[in-house]
């Protein structure tokens, strides 16, 4: 099984997510683009679906001034929108050389890469300058691409290598290292393109900068139709793939695209529809564990019913529970968690394979889909774009989110806890905020297993079909909200004190939930320091939980901030749950009856000065 190499917010497994640290490097918002384009026949295919990253689905021109790696009428292509000075997108050229060494070759796939520099000398579409030396690279780029594709490609792997310093000397240095014999024709070539990124601002946006290069201008208004709103963007055969993405993920897709290029199939075409049996709200799938043993898994994600028992039925709301929460409700309606492994074979439609042996069999080689509906990404399909959702939708909503076999919701809607144990606990599949990551191989282990939020689901497996005990769904309530009592907790201060919802009662109490891999954190609790030193002395308490799943790691965090108030940890987050908190930082502020008066998410200015007034009022009042 395989991933790619994010690293944000949401799972230390890599798996990139919807949080606020991003793996590609973000542009200004860009000028509106017709998306009611008559396209005439020739031009490029496009879908209006639009995501957070881009374009869904985009056949991106490829055009004489495209420097293309491969057989330039390889029936697969693979473009790349990239910054030279983007850190993300160094990775992110590391992993596609190796595909590149592999595929090339063969005459099976051509790789083309497009600039998208982050600075708007040479990029109408941004407002800023995110990095200096990035249009300086374009032109240096640019003229040796003049002179040659082959001196192009050597150029651009030696400007990734060495992105963090792209000034004069250090382009002419690496030119001269790739082969460039000419330096007289190339320096006057970057004079003149660097020339016209001097020009006035409305006649570089009518593409004025590109007089003296045509790739550029054509680049940038492919990416702007595309949408591209950072870097690295990647189209592999028309299909978005955002991020830095890992070799195993990319090989996976090249193989996919060639195998349906020769047998004439389509790449945007859902799998096959399987025979399966299915009873009771269940699905039966054969062999797709280890022990090769059939087993049955639920078709729609769980709800609960009037006796928190899991329900396995379409049209309703899924439960949104804690893995705690998940067993006790499989249990109870005479069924079991699914192991990562089931899930995934459900998912997928083959068993995950830990290729690698490191006891994560996401992490490498991909086996079967890595969408339930298909190979590739499917924008709309499910509820994963999550720019537009807030919320999971029913069950079963989105009737083209199934498996072949008829299982629902498998990729967006909740991410779903699976494991039979505690020490196998986990989060599978990803949310509806995920976008193209909400794939059947999707893994989030940062969070203890008592998180939940309007993000987390399950459903069941059995050796058996199992008849359900109750017909009728009832809505699970998670989040916590103003004018609610502060929810039932208790969590443990580093002296070994403990802290519940009843010593809340009697003072104007602050709490705030935190981690050591939350940057805004590292900003919002000091903020929160400042405030309570000046503020104690009228009464105010701040308590800070932190739900690292090592708390040793939390606690090193929280002591060296030198924080004045309480500081308590939770390792499991069953407290995190019990709140609701979607993202961190989530602050409550809590009256002296203990009511939740105010809920905040983030660290937005003037939210914040909202906030501290209503505790000030709150103190004010006796």
């Amino acid at each position: 099984s395989g991933k790619d190499g994010h690293n944000e917010d949401m799972g230390k497994d890599g798996r990139g997510g919807p949080s606020t640290a991003e793996t590609q490097e973000p542009v200004a918002a860009q000028a509106p683009v017709n998306d009611d384009i008559v396209r005439n026949p020739g031009q490029p295919a496009f879908s209006k679906t639009v995501t957070n990253k881009g374009r869904a689905y985009f056949e991106v021109p490829v055009t004489e001034h495209d420097p293309v790696l491969g057989n330039k009428d390889a029936p697969v292509t693979v473009v790349e929108f990239a910054d030279f000075q983007c850190g993300y997108c160094k990775a992110l050229h590391r992993n596609l050389k190796k595909v590149k060494d592999k595929y090339a070759p063969t005459g099976k796939v051509r790789f083309v890469f497009k600039h998208w520099p982050l600075n708007n000398s040479c990029n109408p579409i941004m407002k800023g300058t995110q990095h200096k030396d990035a249009c300086k690279a374009v032109a240096a780029a640019d003229c040796l691409l003049q002179q040659s594709n082959e001196l192009f490609w050597a150029y651009h792997d030696e400007l990734f290598e060495n992105g963090h310093q792209l000034n004069d000397a250090t382009l002419t240095e690496a030119a001269k290292k790739v082969g460039l014999k000419d330096v007289a024709k190339w320096d006057a070539c970057r004079k003149e393109i660097e020339a016209d990124f001097a020009l006035p601002d409305v006649e570089r946006k009518r593409g004025g900068f590109a007089n003296h290069d045509k790739k550029l201008g054509e680049d940038i208004r492919a990416g702007r139709f595309a949408r591209i709103a950072g870097t690295p963007r990647m189209y592999v055969q028309g299909h978005l793939v955002p991020g830095v993405v890992a070799s195993e993920v990319l090989d996976y897709y090249l193989s996919e695209a060639i195998k349906r290029a020769e047998n004439g199939e389509s790449t945007t075409a859902p799998a096959a529809a399987a025979k399966a049996e299915s009873k009771h709200g269940m699905v039966q799938i054969a062999a797709k564990t280890e022990g090769g043993k059939a087993y049955w898994i639920d078709a729609y994600e769980a709800s609960l019913d009037g006796e928190g028992r899991a329900l396995s039925k379409q049209g309703v709301q899924p439960a949104e529970v804690s893995w705690f929460e998940a067993k006790k409700a499989c249990e109870g309606a005479g069924k079991r968690m699914c192991t990562e492994a089931e899930w995934i074979g459900a998912c997928s439609g083959e068993l995950a394979v830990d290729d690698n042996k490191d006891g994560d069999p996401t992490n490498d080689e991909v086996e079967g889909n890595l969408y339930p509906y298909g190979a590739f990404y499917l924008a709309g399909t499910c509820n994963d774009d999550g720019d537009k959702k807030s919320r999971a939708v029913p069950t079963g909503t989105l009737t083209g989110c199934r498996t072949p076999t008829g299982i629902y919701d498998m990729a967006g809607n909740l991410a779903e806890w699976t494991g039979a144990t505690e020490d196998k606990g986990i989060l599978s599949g990803a949310d509806f905020r995920w976008g193209a990551k909400a794939d059947c191989l999707n893994r989030q282990d940062r969070f203890g297993l008592g998180y939940r939020n309007t993000t987390t689901g399950f459903r069941c497996c059995a050796d058996e079909a199992v008849a359900p005990k109750s017909d009728a769904a009832i809505k699970a309530v998670v989040e916590a909200g103003e004018g609610d009592p502060a929810p039932g907790f208790s969590v443990e201060m580093a002296d070994g004190k403990k802290v519940s919802e009843k010593d809340l009662k009697g003072r104007v109490t602050i709490v705030s939930f935190f981690a050591s891999w939350c940057g805004p954190c590292r900003r919002e609790l000091p903020q929160l320091d400042t405030f309570y030193r000046e503020h104690k002395a009228k009464g105010l308490r701040v308590l800070a939980i932190g739900v690292d799943t090592d708390r040793k790691v939390a606690q090193t965090f929280a002591e060296s901030l030198k924080l004045a108030y309480d500081v308590a940890y939770d390792e499991d987050a069953v407290s995190h749950g019990a709140f609701g908190v979607r993202g961190m930082p989530t602050t409550f502020l809590i009256d002296r009856d203990g009511i939740i008066r105010k809920r905040l998410v983030g660290i937005n200015a003037g939210k914040v000065e909202d906030f501290q007034k209503l505790a000030l009022d709150l103190l004010a009042k006796k």
